[in-house]
């Protein structure tokens, strides 16, 4: 078995608590890791709860690794574990904390399904953290944490709705525009057919892929003509482009100027 609790010291040994006197408190977190467990109540604080291994049956439904859930305050709540279980959980109050979870997350007191999220499983990491540190600045670096955590939850929460770009392959675009980018294997980064990842990426960024990346080299040849002395060809060959006269009739006609007026205009 392991199970690890992180208390607030302030509160003196008496974790149920809620309080109206800071926007935001964490009164306790922790790790359960069980083959047998069970509990059922109600508390005055709000309960996360963020399963990782296993499966938790809850009053009306069932947890599954990848599913999160937030009880508000006085909610009645119960779970039995079937089989290794693993769940990370925070205890947490202030008069800001229900138009935070719910701004942030939008639904309480039902499941939601996540995945398994390193950021998220961080974020628990690094309460833990402060809890052991206990400077004087570990209060406010926790409740840093738990606005994260909320925050990715909600949006983490919100992407299994629809077809979404994954942060990877937005990364990956912004680290080789440079280089030839095939639409066709981006959308094999995202197991998806090409129209559908064509249909996404517009979505989420309001251009097509193609767009993007010319976007993307455009801005960066603005950049290396105001913060460098690099000749214009050299900066169309760094950002893509072996013709300088098609780097340059593009430039214009994304910028409506030149690259030298755009540099002369602005140094």
């Amino acid at each position: 078995m392991r199970y690890q609790s992180y208390f607030n010291p302030d509160l003196e040994g008496n974790t149920n608590k809620k309080t109206e006197s800071v926007p935001l408190k964490i009164n306790c977190t922790g790790v359960v890791s069980h083959t047998d467990f069970s509990n059922f109540g109600k508390r005055q604080d709000f309960y996360c709860i963020y399963l990782i291994k296993g499966k938790m049956h809850l009053g009306d439904s069932t947890l599954l690794p990848g599913d999160i859930i937030i009880y508000e305050p006085g909610h009645y709540y119960e779970y039995q574990n079937e089989g290794d279980t693993e769940y990370l959980w925070v205890h947490y109050t202030g008069f800001e904390a229900k138009t935070l979870t719910r701004t942030a997350v939008h639904h309480t007191n039902k499941k939601q399904h996540i995945g398994i999220r390193k950021e998220i499983i961080d974020c628990f990491k690094n309460l833990f953290r402060q809890f052991i540190l206990r400077d004087e600045f570990s209060e406010a670096i926790s409740i840093c944490l738990l606005r994260e955590l909320l925050y990715r939850t909600g949006r983490f929460a919100e992407r299994k709705e629809e077809s979404k770009i994954s942060y990877q392959t937005m990364e990956y675009i912004h680290g080789h525009f440079s280089e030839k980018l095939d639409v066709d294997m981006l959308a094999q980064m995202e197991n998806m057919s090409s129209t559908t990842f064509r249909e996404a990426f517009r979505k989420q960024t309001g251009l097509s892929p193609n767009e993007y990346i010319i976007s993307q080299r455009i801005s960066s040849a603005c950049l290396l003509l105001t913060q460098t002395n690099m000749s214009v060809n050299d900066i169309a060959a760094d950002v893509g482009y072996s013709d300088q006269y098609y780097f340059s009739r593009l430039f214009k006609k994304k910028t409506s100027l030149s690259p030298l007026k755009y540099r002369n205009a602005n140094i």
